[in-house]
């Protein structure tokens, strides 16, 4: 399973490069030159040796980098999820593409029509000089795009696309990915959980919209984030200028080495627009400017029927999460509700 959506402003571009080009992507663009290239594709020590020589020393997510690079091979099957669906791809060949490549770089385009080159450090960057990251590619043939999640993955792919790093194997859900293909091609959902799910979430959101007020929703929130393992708390609401942005919850995972996320949260029923975007990421660049923060997601949750495309481009290109009212009570009800405190 991998996710494309690399680092800095690199969502415009690396979603056209999987949806028109199919060439999925990763980030580090600081190693994405052909000499390290070859070192990283060499062997561990090498690859362990390129990091601490560049300072980096070892983080946690250089795996993401290693599977990418070495342990995709051609013939291999690759999920990417995406909003409330997954495709699935086959890796194509054993060439790994990196930024200095002229076949990617007329490729760099995103979804508004502007194009990327290198800097002069190297790197992807837009006319303006706001550098992108991206740093490496494989080409993949689409076996199947488009499966909606809750209505043809298993219990068990379901819950393992929830998972937020770049990418891991999921070697033990082979048949699950089969059958997912076979049953979206044959039109067969896996009804009962998918019915279940569905119905049972519509009516917790209309109970959301009706009987709880904003401090209660962010309260909802706050249990559904300490029920899955996070010590959770909601900021006082004068703790921060209008300047300074916004979150309503905070939700931090200690046993992940203190990964954050920051909620904004919102209470309305037709569309939720880029204000609630715009206050969270603003809110994270305050919290940078006052302190080290460890890695962190942004999310917005609100229990409207959608977002505007406005707010669902400036969410894409800031790597914030956008999760609507349906797919929230959906969240709850697959967590469990009967321990609700509201």
């Amino acid at each position: 399973m991998h996710r494309c959506k690399c680092g800095d402003k690199a969502w415009p571009f690396t979603h056209e490069l999987l949806k028109k080009h199919n060439l999925i992507s990763i980030g580090w663009r600081d190693f994405s030159n052909p000499e390290q290239q070859a070192l990283l594709t060499k062997d561990w020590d090498s690859f362990e040796k390129v990091f601490n020589d560049a300072g980096w020393g070892q983080p946690r997510n250089r795996y993401n980098l290693w599977r990418f690079l070495n342990k995709m091979k051609k013939g291999d099957v690759v999920v990417v999820p995406l909003s409330g669906s997954f495709n699935v791809y086959r890796i194509a060949d054993d060439v790994v593409y990196n930024n200095q490549d002229k076949f990617v770089q007329d490729l760099w385009i995103d979804w508004n029509g502007d194009k990327a080159t290198l800097d002069s450090k190297g790197y992807p960057a837009y006319p303006d000089g706001q550098q992108i990251d991206m740093g490496f590619y494989r080409k993949v043939e689409p076996l199947t795009v488009g499966i909606p999640r809750g209505d043809y993955a298993s219990q068990a792919l379901y819950s393992r696309m929830k998972i937020q790093q770049t990418n891991t194997n999921i070697d033990d859900l082979k048949n699950d990915v089969e059958d997912a293909i076979k049953r979206f091609a044959e039109n067969r959902p896996i009804n009962l959980r998918a019915t279940f799910t569905t119905e049972a979430a519509k009516m917790l959101l209309e109970q959301m919209r009706t009987l709880i007020k904003d401090l209660k929703f962010e309260e909802l929130i706050k249990w559904y984030m300490e029920q899955i393992g996070a010590d959770a708390s909601i900021p006082p609401k004068n703790s921060t200028s209008h300047e300074e942005g916004d979150a309503d919850v905070i939700a931090t995972f200690n046993k992940l080495n203190g990964f954050t996320i920051l909620i904004q949260a919102k209470k309305h029923t037709d569309n939720t627009n880029e204000w609630a975007v715009e206050q969270i990421t603003t809110y994270k660049k305050t919290l940078e400017k006052k302190q080290q923060l460890p890695s962190s997601q942004l999310w917005v949750i609100s229990t409207c029927d959608d977002f505007s495309e406005k707010a669902k481009n400036d969410a894409e290109a800031s790597n914030v999460r956008l999760i609507a009212g349906l797919e929230f009570a959906q969240m709850l009800v697959e967590n469990g509700v009967y321990s609700l405190p509201l």
